[in-house]
């Protein structure tokens, strides 16, 4: 698997074009400043490789953005190999330049080849350092050859330029690790801030207790699901439903064992919900759920088997059983109750109602006529 982050590929794929544009750019220049020298068939055909590695660069940064979006890391690092090949070949054509010019230009023309492969191995460690052993590979393959290249020629000039090579090195080994190490900072401090940021969200959104959302974002995503579905003609109903003489169960058996209740109960309702459901404590003991693309009769029977599935669940807690009945308000979204404001206040209405005829009971109204299901003893 690729060890490389990620966004260090995506740095190198926006690189590619603008790298290879300057490539191709200097490419053209040796062309020149050689022709006069160089035989033409050997100048088109070393130009035309370099077209070549151009466009296979540009597939290559490609191909590394399809497999990033696919996150195919054996992929990816093949693609990785591919490039550090590329880069071998670039160093390898571009020694044949400096060859060629050995060959058939006369002195001092080697120092031209020198001074441009320096340059490029310079530019390279901005394009490319993103993949630093891909750089460092690069690095070696074009400076070795160049350093043989001026011993080979002995004078005073070239020894002093292979002095000046050893010493720049380490010096441009350590700019590349620093370029590296700088773009690898700056995207780890990116993505802290980013799970900082996403961390603070969760958190304002969630009910620390039951840990299913609070009343902050039931409202939020409330009112973009009921504009959704007034566009597009689709019921939503919404439940409200409080936990019957919860205070009681405080009283008698101390807050840590409200507090396991309330979370026992939120676990147990929402394993039976949707995705596309909203579910979410109000406060206190207060819940409620907004069921999308549910009409009220639909909403009738989930909130009965919720009831029931309280009703007859033990909730036991260090050895000791307590059992919990919740009464359950139901309103429908319809031209009289078209906001969540009005949806929740309608349910709520129904809920105390729910309560004052005995409580462990569902009430909704159909048609203005009020219906109470009250439990089977």
């Amino acid at each position: 698997m690729s060890s490389v982050h990620p966004k260090l590929i995506e740095s190198l794929v926006n690189q590619t074009p603008r790298a290879m544009v300057a490539m191709l750019i200097v490419s053209y220049a040796y062309f020149w400043i050689f022709m006069p020298f160089v035989p033409l068939a050997y100048l088109t055909i070393w130009l035309a490789f370099q077209v070549l590695l151009a466009a296979y660069r540009l597939h290559n940064a490609k191909s590394f953005t399809y497999y990033l979006a696919q996150q195919d890391q054996n992929n990816l690092t093949r693609n990785e190999k591919y490039f550090i090949a590329s880069n071998v070949f670039q160093a390898f054509m571009w020694n044949a330049s400096s060859v060629l010019s050995i060959i058939y230009a006369p002195q001092p023309f080697e120092l031209v080849s020198f001074v441009m492969s320096i340059g490029i191995i310079t530019a390279a460690a901005l394009s490319m350092s993103s993949l630093y052993r891909a750089y460092l590979t690069f690095f070696f393959c074009m400076i070795i050859p160049q350093i043989v290249i001026m011993i080979y020629y002995g004078q005073h000039q070239h020894t002093g330029l292979v002095v000046l090579a050893i010493i720049y090195i380490p010096a441009t080994i350590l700019l590349s690790k620093a370029i590296h190490d700088s773009r690898l900072s700056s995207i780890q401090a990116h993505d802290e801030l980013k799970r900082s940021v996403e961390e603070l969200h969760h958190l304002s959104t969630i009910d620390n207790l039951t840990n299913v959302h609070n009343r902050r974002y039931f409202f939020e995503v409330s009112q973009k699901l009921i504009a959704l579905a007034t566009r597009e003609k689709t019921s939503v109903s919404l439940l409200m439903l409080d936990i019957d003489f919860f205070k009681s169960i405080n009283d008698n058996y101390g807050h840590q064992a409200g507090d396991f209740i309330l979370k026992e109960l939120a676990n147990s309702i929402g394993k039976t919900l949707r995705e596309s459901d909203v579910f979410a404590r109000i406060g206190g003991e207060e819940f409620t759920i907004l069921l999308n693309r549910t009409s009220l009769d639909e909403a009738a029977n989930i909130a009965e088997n919720i009831r029931n599935a309280i009703e007859t669940k033990s909730f036991i807690k260090d050895g000791l059983s307590m059992d919990i009945t919740i009464s359950i308000g139901i309103s429908e979204l319809c031209q009289k109750h078209a906001s969540i404001e009005s949806l929740y206040q309608h349910a709520d209405q129904q809920l105390y109602i729910a309560k004052n005829n005995g409580r462990n009971r569902v009430a909704y109204k159909k048609s203005d006529m009020l219906l109470v299901q009250k439990a089977m003893a």
